[in-house]
């Protein structure tokens, strides 16, 4: 029998207690791992010495702060949160930037491979945006009572595209998919001979 590309892209395999969903490219982790996966990578990649005046920079930073190098890094992410926290046209451009800047570009370079893969990862996070997105038709609601929604949004699409998190591999095998199977079996009932004939 011929499988459904859902099935030939992802597969759901039992894990302890829960269930993780794989993809093509390997396991998907869960929200919680993948962060924790993004905060590791980030330490390892600021103790990277491969250049000598970067390395140098760094070390004068931890001097003058007397704080380590993943601090002041925190602290910067602080501050742009802080920033997305303001209401106005300056939060929104940042979270725009950050929802479209990294991800078009990447999409860029995606199609310009041979490889399909890194293709399939980018179809998926527009997929997931495209979804999600529709809430910021009340954004100015929202923030009446939920003043830190740009940087709620922010956070969330950082999740989405980061390696380490797949967030958009994980909600579009755990959602969006298993939505677009439900469409796909109630427009091919709609298109039956049988419920055709019931509507006459």
């Amino acid at each position: 029998s011929v499988m459904k590309a859902s099935q030939i892209d992802s597969l759901t395999k039992s894990v302890g207690e829960g269930t993780r969903s794989y993809s093509r490219l390997g396991p998907v982790p869960g929200p919680v791992e993948g962060v924790n996966r993004a905060n590791k990578d980030q330490v390892k990649y600021l103790y990277k010495t491969d250049c000598e005046k970067t390395e140098n920079v760094i070390q004068s930073v931890e001097k003058t702060t007397q704080l380590k190098r993943e601090q002041v890094t925190y602290i910067g992410f602080a501050i742009l949160a802080g920033l997305l926290c303001l209401s106005g046209n300056l939060s929104a451009f940042l979270c725009n930037l950050i929802a479209f800047g990294y991800p078009a570009y990447a999409s860029v370079k995606a199609v310009r491979t041979a490889e399909k893969d890194d293709d399939m990862k980018w179809v998926k996070y527009w997929t997931v945006f495209g979804v999600f997105s529709v809430i910021d038709t009340f954004a100015e609601s929202i923030l009446r009572f939920f003043p830190i929604y740009y940087l709620t949004k922010a956070v969330f699409l950082v999740y989405l595209y980061l390696p380490q998190t797949q967030g958009a591999e994980y909600l579009y095998l755990k959602y969006v998919d298993p939505l677009a199977t439900k469409i796909d079996a109630w427009l091919a009932a709609r298109n039956r001979p049988t419920f055709n004939a019931e509507l006459k």
